[in-house]
């Protein structure tokens, strides 16, 4: 089997109303080791048998819906190369603008101690600090093998200001210490058809799901940043395209300033907010 071949089997295998070249590209690339310009450059290359197998297995995985990601076990965000598994959520371009505000509100307030609640791969905290590399971040997970992957994912950008700590959302973490507070929680609902009908049905649901309206761990991280956070300190939460009129709801009564922001698609998905300052 040839290189050409290789995506021809691929084009016949894939539904083509699903069919990318380029997914066979990135499957093709990562068992090659090699960037998709080796492949336009030598079509006619013959692919090993040990490679040909692995290739038609990779194929026959996505013909399923199994994502890419998973598949490749590496996901790019913010320009970053991160190792991932089936046990993490994948990152997602639209997370990218809770970075951006997170570092908007760090370069305006000079916020120095951030916390960020959920890390999985470690994408965000990795995000803001290579960009802020003065910052102080606290960055947390429950599972220690999800803390693992985060500090190899660290360790391959040499980032230095990021302590990951297991902790169950709030639980192990130190109250009135931080200028910061960011987390892109669960918050699908548990009935909701996209668990079922797309390609998030691989992914953990531990991740994804957040009681029946989606809500449970949002509520639960608004309610107790104020807790958590100094006097005036900040809130910034990733949400459902259909949640921002209850999330902006959350904040107001937990005495936090809210605004929404829209993504790409622009809909609502971010949500931020100054906490008014304490008593006492």
């Amino acid at each position: 089997m040839q290189i050409n071949d290789a995506f021809k089997y691929a084009k016949q295998k894939l539904d083509s109303s699903n069919y990318r070249r380029i997914d066979s590209e990135i499957l093709l690339c990562s068992i090659l080791n090699c960037n998709r310009t080796k492949l336009y450059a030598y079509p006619d290359k013959v692919l090993s048998f040990d490679d040909k197998k692995k290739y038609k297995e990779l194929i026959n995985k996505r013909s399923e819906g199994y994502p890419i990601a998973y598949l490749t076990k590496q996901k790019e965000f913010w320009g970053h190369t991160l190792h991932i598994n089936d046990n993490i959520l994948i990152p997602r371009p639209e997370t990218e603008l809770l970075v951006e505000k997170a570092l908007k509100l760090i370069s305006i307030f000079s916020l120095n101690k951030i916390l960020e609640l959920g890390t999985g791969s470690g994408a965000i905290a990795i995000a803001i600090a290579s960009e802020k590399p003065n910052v102080n971040i606290k960055a947390t997970d429950i599972k220690d093998n999800i803390i693992k992957i985060a500090s190899k994912n660290a360790d391959l950008y040499e980032i230095k200001n990021i302590k990951f700590v297991k902790s169950n959302w709030f639980s192990d973490i130190k109250k009135n210490n931080f200028d910061l507070i960011v987390s892109n929680p669960p918050y699908v609902s548990g009935d909701d058809p996209v668990l079922r009908n797309s390609d998030i049905r691989f992914e953990p649901v531990s991740a994804l799901v957040s009681g029946n309206d989606g809500l449970d761990d949002l509520k639960k991280i608004i309610r107790e940043s104020s807790n958590y956070l100094k006097n005036n300190g900040w809130l910034v939460v990733e949400h459902a395209y259909d949640q921002g009129t209850k999330v902006r709801k959350l904040f107001l009564e937990n005495k936090f300033t809210p605004k929404t922001i829209k993504d790409y698609n622009k809909l609502e998905r971010i949500t931020f907010g100054r906490l008014l300052k304490k008593n006492g």
